[in-house]
């Protein structure tokens, strides 16, 4: 007998994205708290690859890069920064998608002590950033943006 199980990878994705978001958040983190946030960004990598679109997966991207950034590992970081902002450019994802895709290899590269690189991305989002239509969208970005060699 061949049984049938019923996924609901979307309702997945978002709500573990959004689960990931309040860890990243959240103020003193236990270790194990850490550990939900990194399992839960690529839990969510995972459904939005099942389901989603290119658009949905360069989000996760950006969102497991920086999962990274707050746990340290700049490496790691910067390796799905890269393929979130590969993935942008690829299929003309502009607006804040390819603005923040540039933030985080930023932050990545702050985080492997790169300062120069960290300078060059920062100098990518703040062109992208011109082209970000909705001007809250745009505000928000270049906080965002200028916390990366504050943090």
């Amino acid at each position: 007998m061949t049984e049938t199980i019923s996924i609901d990878h979307r309702t997945i994705a978002v709500r573990l994205f959004n689960e990931t978001w309040d860890l990243m958040e959240k103020k003193d983190r236990t270790g194990d708290e850490d550990s939900q946030m990194l399992e839960k960004a690529y839990a969510s990598l995972y459904h939005w690859r099942q389901i989603g679109t290119k658009l949905n997966l360069a989000r996760g991207y950006w969102q497991v890069s920086r999962v990274h950034v707050i746990l340290g590992q700049g490496d790691t970081a910067y390796f799905y920064g890269v393929a979130g902002a590969e993935l942008c450019e690829a299929e003309g994802f502009g607006d804040f998608d390819l603005a923040f895709a540039y933030e985080s290899i930023a932050r990545a590269e702050k985080c492997r002590g790169n300062s120069e690189s960290m300078n060059i991305w920062l100098a990518r989002g703040q062109v992208a950033a011109e082209n970000i239509a909705k001007e809250p969208d745009k505000k928000y970005f270049l906080s965002e943006l200028a916390s990366v060699d504050k943090g």
